[in-house]
């Protein structure tokens, strides 16, 4: 077993193997071992890194037929210190979801029943950043709903879940935020019911996401609006395969690739859903959008702009409107210089056309040819000849 996954955060100080019972962790400074030696785990079967920070959250499953339960930890590196762990029961399957910022950690758990013939999903959520890592147990409104998918909101605190058993299932949408008592809880925003969608893509920025039907749904397109829990537009591009958003989120990609043998090619959309180009490419194989460097600004900072923003705006709107003044008034000193300029122009040319004015009047025997409101016209009748004709008479002088 050799599954490679390169730490989290923007240092990339770190990349890790899983191994039998090990996971080996390296720095990537010098791509040696972390105290020389592998982090003994055993039975690990899985792992993933925060996107952020240097935590390692890891899966074991039960062992022993159920004596030992599955757990799922989380490990601190470069200490290798285990700061939070939760043993879970009657495990068939388990998914590890980190959600972008590395606040949160969702954990889908498929247990048994007890009578070990069904299975039923719950999720464990993990509150990385607040005291003491709090674990909520979270399950859906029906707890035997197959689950489709889940993805969190980038930079947010919202997730979604596509749900059911159907040819049609739901998708809800949750919020980590709801406060209850001073008690932050899972609280849920809203439930779609029959939407014919299997994949879920939150733009990068939030807010929005392209609920989507691939494969099966032959590239259902549906843009919502989270915040407003409205949908903004529909869509289809018929027999899509990939859809990826650009990094700022303002554009949304689908494709067609070389799976299949017909349609091939790539639309562009704007994040509201409007199609903006098309274009069909024969063995088109991949998209990729031009990546974009990490914001400088803190996700504090970038939070206290958002809630600020009409604050922020008003300052920036002056200095626009200081700007667009001082702008202005460079433009009205340009177009006074020019025409200054001209009329020093006309200025010279008068004054040399009235120091060549007896000349004019000597080369017209002294008439003024100046002043057109004194000239005297005349008129004159010309006659001209168009055409001749000529007539030739014969006679014949014998008869005559």
């Amino acid at each position: 077993m050799c599954l490679l996954r390169w730490g989290g955060g923007r240092d990339d100080k770190y990349f890790a193997r899983l191994g039998k019972n090990v996971i080996s962790v390296y720095e990537t400074d010098t791509f040696s071992l972390i105290d020389k030696k592998s982090l003994k785990v055993e039975n690990v079967v899985d792992f993933s890194w925060s996107p952020t920070d240097p935590i390692i959250s890891l899966f074991v499953p039960e062992l022993g037929g159920g004596n030992q339960p599955a757990r799922v930890s989380l490990v601190q590196i470069p200490g290798k210190e285990e700061i939070r762990q939760k043993n879970l029961f009657s495990v068939s399957d388990c998914k590890m979801y980190w959600q972008n910022n590395g606040e949160y950690l969702a954990v889908q758990v498929d247990r048994y029943t007890k009578t070990k013939k069904s299975i039923y999903t719950g999720f464990e959520l993990f509150r990385i950043k607040e005291r003491d890592i709090p674990i909520e147990v979270f399950e859906l409104e029906n707890k035997n709903d197959k689950i489709i998918a889940f993805a969190w909101e980038p930079k947010g605190h919202r997730f979604a879940v596509i749900h059911g058993d159907g040819p049609k299932p739901d998708i809800s949408f949750y919020t980590m935020k709801a406060v209850n008592n001073n008690v932050s809880r899972v609280s849920k925003l809203t439930t779609l019911k029959g939407k014919q969608a299997n994949a879920l893509f939150w733009s990068p920025a939030g807010r929005f996401i392209v609920l989507a039907g691939l494969k099966g749904f032959n590239g259902q397109l549906e843009f919502f609006n989270v915040d407003d829990l409205e949908t903004m537009a529909t869509g289809e591009h018929f027999m899509a395969t990939d859809i990826m958003w650009d990094p700022t989120g303002r554009f949304l990609a689908t494709a067609v690739t070389s799976v299949h043998e017909m349609e091939n090619g790539f639309q562009i959309w704007s994040f509201n859903g409007k199609l903006i180009y098309k274009i069909s490419k024969d063995h088109f194989y991949q998209f990729q959008w031009r990546p974009r460097p990490p914001s400088l600004l803190t996700p504090e900072k970038e939070e206290d702009i958002s809630k600020n923003l009409k604050r922020y705006s008003k300052k920036y709107e002056q200095e626009d409107l200081d700007v667009s003044n001082q702008v202005g008034e460079l433009e009205r000193k340009r177009r006074t210089q020019l025409q200054e300029e001209w009329q020093g122009w006309v200025a010279k040319w008068k004054q040399l056309h009235e120091e060549e004015r007896a000349y004019r009047m000597e080369l017209r025997g002294g008439e003024e040819s100046d002043k057109e409101e004194e000239a005297e016209y005349k008129e004159i009748e010309a006659e001209e000849l168009v055409d001749v004709t000529e007539e030739i008479v014969a006679f014949d002088l014998d008869q005559e």
